[in-house]
């Protein structure tokens, strides 16, 4: 009875010697967008885009939000931010290669978590004729840019709920391969002029890595002795 006792004593030590994994928000709250342009043929607004059209665009800019804007002018469409509803809006611009927003980020200690899920809901004008399109991106330590995910829909009037976890092997190689920059890019091409879509519930969130916690897993292992020691006498 006594080594029943002192069996489930050792087990209870050593689960609590793991701690709980949380989540945390890896994305900043939206406040600026700035304006950049990239020539990439129309490539960075729809699923022909390309690792090398994302890090050209993105690679050297410092964290935060950029938009393209049409046919290389401010004046004929731009993303843009509302801070105070935490939105991003991208209009429809017929005639030019398009309108995309696209965020750079840097993660620190990959290895620290397990996974992250990208997501957002995503809210077509009335009237619309555009396709809209949305990767998720990754920079090595060699410097090449790897795609994670890439989705694109069009005509569509019902909200478009997204949301992709990386996980398993593919987080596993980001985490041993990746240099912590990351870009998500968001676009919007053909329509009418003047509609605008909107993108609400901008999220990366991701999940801790469970680790030992020093002094119950020392508890756990002087409960596990003890025992041993227990059965020898017997």
């Amino acid at each position: 009875m006594r080594i029943t006792f002192f069996s489930l004593a050792c087990v209870a030590s050593m689960v609590s010697a793991t701690a709980l994994a949380g989540t945390v928000q890896i994305f900043s709250p939206l406040a600026t967008i700035t304006a950049r342009t990239y020539d990439a043929g129309g490539r960075l607004c729809n699923t022909n885009l390309t690792g090398s059209d994302v890090s050209g665009w993105l690679s050297g800019q410092a964290d935060g939000w950029y938009t393209t804007t049409g046919n290389n002018d401010i004046r004929w469409g731009y993303a843009s931010i509302d801070a105070t509803a935490q939105s991003l809006s991208l209009p429809n611009m017929n005639g030019t290669a398009g309108v995309c927003a696209g965020q750079k980020l840097t993660v620190n200690g990959l290895d620290a978590y397990t996974d992250m899920t990208f997501s957002f809901t995503l809210t077509p004008p009335a009237s619309t004729g555009s396709s809209y399109t949305w990767s998720l991106w990754y920079e090595t330590t060699t410097g090449s840019t790897v795609q994670l995910a890439k989705e694109s829909k069009g005509s569509f009037t019902t909200p478009w709920n997204v949301s992709y976890t990386v996980e398993g092997t593919q987080y596993a190689e980001m985490a041993q391969n990746g240099n912590g920059k990351m870009y998500v890019v968001l676009g919007s091409t053909g329509g009418p002029n003047g509609p605008t879509a909107t993108i609400t519930d901008l999220s990366l969130m991701a999940t801790e890595a469970v680790v030992p916690e020093p002094a119950a897993a020392t508890l756990g292992l002087l409960g596990f002795a003890s025992l041993l020691m227990r059965r020898r006498r017997s």
